[in-house]
């Protein structure tokens, strides 16, 4: 194999092992990646998100929208008894308001956030025990995860959220809540 044959060839094969690269994700990074998650995530059309969520996240999320993605969030049911909860059911209101697709399903427990673009078969994928909420970005816990674009995990869980929305004790925002 020639010089320039054999430069190409590694420079490809360079580009092919960052899909399987894993890094693991403390409060620190997780921080940063929900503080930054427009610029994180602006690559991808559709952006996929579980877990619980507050007023923390709104603004990036609502840049989201106002970039043209779509958004797509499930959450666990919550008893609206507090407060705090009140306030976060209004920030989960906003959210829907500013062209957020939530659903509430009370057997969630993933959390996870998938970023992708289907036509490209390209994505980002953020797992572990992070909530978008003050506790999580506001460093109160310790929580852990990893952060890949394997398109294999990827797609499988892509597969898992849309099975997750899809499901019959999955329900709008608005259904749930009587909004």
């Amino acid at each position: 194999m020639r010089y320039e044959e054999f430069r190409k060839r590694i420079v490809e094969l360079q580009t092919y092992w960052k899909l399987f690269k894993v890094e693991f994700v403390d409060r620190d990074v997780f921080g940063r990646f929900a503080n930054q998650l427009s610029s994180e995530v602006q690559d991808y059309n559709t952006i996929c998100i579980t877990g619980y969520f507050s007023e923390t996240i709104r603004k990036e999320v609502e840049a989201l929208i106002r970039l043209g993605k779509k958004v797509k969030l499930i959450c666990p049911d919550f008893p609206v008894k507090s407060k705090r909860d009140k306030r976060n059911l209004q920030a989960l209101k906003n959210l829907v308001d500013a062209g957020v697709e939530i659903k509430i399903n009370n057997r969630l427990h993933a959390r996870f956030l998938v970023a992708y673009t289907p036509e490209l078969k390209s994505g980002i994928l953020v797992i572990g025990s992070f909530d978008f909420n003050t506790e999580c970005i506001g460093r109160e816990r310790y929580d852990a995860g990893i952060k890949t674009r394997n398109p294999d995990l990827i797609s499988s869980t892509v597969n898992l959220f849309k099975q997750v929305w899809n499901a019959s004790e999955s329900k709008s925002l608005n259904e749930r809540y009587k909004l």
